[in-house]
This record gives structure tokens, C-alpha cells and sequence, in this order.
């Protein structure tokens, strides 16, 4: 296979799942020869990332995604890199790749990340049919773009991954726990999600009340910011619970309170895949999930016996004393992550992603070639 040239396209000023899963997936390709550029905004944490580990960025500023001035400097961009493919990383960026890939000589893809529908208004239909393929993170993000009456191109699924080369060593976790200020004798809780409606942290700290009763030294950690906030912090002042459940915001060392952890929890009712819960995992750490969207593809045969249904926050409630109870759960549980993340590995998504390139590749210059031959 002939090295690519591919820009990565990503329009988000933070960094969450998937500006993570572009900058992983972009390093990997870097290393197998392949020449990748990141075009993101001036100034994200993904910028700044990508520089530090040496990868090459295309920094601008567009407005929205159909900022036709951003949209023209990205399309100089592809064409004096010769890029043979753009990758959307965002449904955002989908918009303002499909304006400034027209009509650039390269073929254009996007990845969908979440298992909710698409919108049915003509400017979706528009930017989406300019794709030549769409890649989803999971099984279940496919079937709803289907079920939804998705009858654009191609839809490929490739799992998430991760690198376990960036997973901080867990060292001692006595000493851990004690630079962040938590006490050894606390069962603590982790949970790392923005605080938007489909994450539904109000079902987790509703479950912590119930959990409360019978683990009186629970604590909860909530790691992610969002609109949400405020609500949130209304329910833990009127459940009681300002001593046990904290909201710390976004913070860069996500990862070292995951590994602090008793318990990893993602309450959410909506969920593209997950890829928390294989942080969770791959610092060892028992995990108790629900059943929402590609969820139990990360779980695999065990989905049935460890995961809980959505907004039910007795179910979870129950599902998280079973693991705070019992060592042998515990152990239990993180013998599944182990066995289950060398389904989810960077290079395995690179291997699948680079078969999408080549297929995109040759399908686009097959289009070009009607085209011209037509004309």
C-alpha cells in the first residue's frame, strides 16, 4: 500500500473522545509512513497536542460549519498538500470538509461517533451526500443511521481504540489517592462524562443516595463540564449529598483519578461506544456501565451479566453495591477488560481505518473518472 496523504479535520475548541481517538489515530499512521496534517482551531488543546508529539497542523478559526472563508482556506490547504484523503472527525467538521472538498481532487470520509440520528433538513442530506464513505464507532451507531432511513454511502464500522502506551503506570495507589486529596478509607467512585442530558449523571447521583444507606464512605467523582452543571448542582444540594458526590470540572489528569478508583460508572442513556470504560479497563480498574448504545459491544458475551438498563438508578445502585461488596466481582470484572481491550487497540483501528482510505481512494478517482468521461 502506497503511503496516504490524509488531513484529519476536526472543528471542536476542547478536547474530548474524539479529538483523542484523531490524534491517536493520526500518530499511528505517522508511524507506518503515512503523511497526516491535523486541521483543527487555532489555539485547541488538539493543536497543542499534536505539535507537542510532532504532527503537522493546519490551525484556523471558522465560525461555524459554513464559514465560507474558513471553508476556502481549508480547500488551498488540501490542494497545495496534494491530500488524498479528508477525514471529518466531527459532524461539524462534515459540513465544512464537504464545502471545501468541492471540488478538490481527494476523497472524503467522516466518522459518526454518537447513536443518536442524524438531522433530516437539507443541508444535512447535502453535506452528507458528499461523502464517498462514513465510518461508525460501533455497531449500534450504524443500525441507527439505518433505522433512521440513513441512504447515503457506505457505512463501515470500526471499533475505537487505545494506546496503552499513554496510560499512566498505576504505581501506589495509597500514594495517589493521597495527592488528590482522597482519604483511603473512602469507596470512591469515578465517572468521567460531560455533563449533557444523554450522560444523565442525575440517575448516577440518584443511585448514590440509594447506595448511601448501607456504604456510608461513598464518594463520587464526576470528571467533565457542560450546561448541565448548575442542575446538577441542584440535585446533590436537595438529595444531601454535598460531602459525597463532587463535580471537578474538566481536568488534564482525568486518567489519574480513573486509577484512584474503586469503581469506574458510566450511567449514561445515550453512548456511540464508550471509550471511558476501556480507560477504566485498561488501568485495571472493575467497571459498572449501562446498557445504552455501543456499550455492550465493548463487553462483549459479558454485556448481559454486568451491565444495567439506562435511567433506572436502583438497578445501578444495586449493580455498583455487588461490586463495592465483593472482591471476587471485582476481580471478576477486570479479567473481562483485560481480555476485551485487545479488541480495542490503536493499531487494529489503523489497520481498518487505512482499508477505508484505500477503498475511499479508489472509489473517488473511479467517480472523477465517470465525471470527466461524461463531460
Amino acid at each position: 500500500m502506497n503511503p496516504f496523504r490524509i488531513v484529519h479535520l476536526d472543528t471542536e475548541p476542547t478536547w474530548r473522545g474524539g479529538e483523542r481517538q484523531l490524534f491517536w489515530l493520526a500518530r499511528e499512521l505517522k508511524k507506518r509512513g503515512h503523511q497526516n496534517w491535523v486541521a483543527c482551531r487555532t489555539g485547541s488543546p488538539l493543536a497543542d497536542r499534536c505539535r507537542a508529539a510532532d504532527l503537522q497542523v493546519f490551525e484556523f478559526a471558522p465560525k461555524g460549519e459554513w464559514d465560507l472563508r474558513a471553508a476556502s482556506a481549508l480547500r488551498r490547504f488540501l490542494r497545495e498538500q496534494k491530500a488524498d484523503i479528508l477525514h471529518a472527525h466531527t459532524a461539524h467538521a462534515v459540513g465544512l470538509g464537504a464545502v471545501a472538498a468541492w471540488p478538490v481532487d481527494c476523497g472524503f470520509l467522516a466518522t459518526r461517533r454518537v447513536d443518536f440520528p442524524l438531522r433530516r433538513n437539507i443541508f444535512s442530506r447535502w453535506k452528507y451526500g458528499r461523502l464517498n464513505e462514513i465510518v461508525a464507532i460501533s455497531e449500534k451507531v450504524r443500525d441507527v443511521m439505518l433505522e433512521h432511513g440513513w441512504h447515503g454511502p457506505k457505512i463501515s464500522v470500526i471499533h475505537s481504540g487505545i494506546d496503552p502506551a499513554d496510560y499512566p503506570s498505576p504505581g501506589n495507589r495509597e500514594d495517589l489517592r493521597r495527592a488528590k486529596g482522597i482519604r483511603n478509607e473512602d469507596l470512591l467512585l469515578v465517572n468521567v462524562a460531560a455533563l449533557v442530558p444523554h450522560k444523565d449523571q442525575e440517575t448516577l447521583i440518584k443511585a448514590v443516595e440509594l447506595l448511601r444507606k448501607d456504604v456510608p464512605a461513598i464518594q463520587l467523582l464526576i470528571l467533565g463540564e457542560g450546561h448541565l452543571r448548575s442542575r446538577l448542582t441542584r440535585l446533590i444540594d436537595q438529595l444531601g449529598l454535598k460531602q459525597c458526590v463532587h463535580l471537578l470540572g474538566h481536568r488534564d489528569d482525568v486518567l489519574d483519578y480513573v486509577a484512584a478508583a474503586d469503581v469506574f460508572v458510566l450511567s449514561s442513556v445515550e453512548e456511540g461506544l464508550g471509550t471511558s470504560l476501556l480507560d477504566a479497563m485498561s488501568l485495571g480498574i472493575p467497571a459498572v456501565a449501562t446498557q445504552a448504545g455501543g456499550i455492550p459491544e465493548i463487553f462483549g458475551d459479558s454485556a448481559n451479566d454486568v451491565l444495567v438498563p439506562s435511567r433506572n438508578p436502583s438497578a445501578l445502585a444495586a449493580a455498583l453495591g455487588r461490586v463495592i461488596g465483593s472482591d471476587d466481582e471485582k476481580q471478576r470484572r477486570v479479567r473481562w477488560g483485560r481480555e476485551r481491550l485487545a479488541f480495542f487497540t490503536v493499531a487494529r483501528m489503523a489497520n481498518q481505518y487505512l482499508d477505508v482510505y484505500q477503498r475511499v481512494n479508489v472509489r473517488h478517482h473511479e467517480k472523477t473518472q465517470r465525471h470527466h468521461h461524461h463531460a
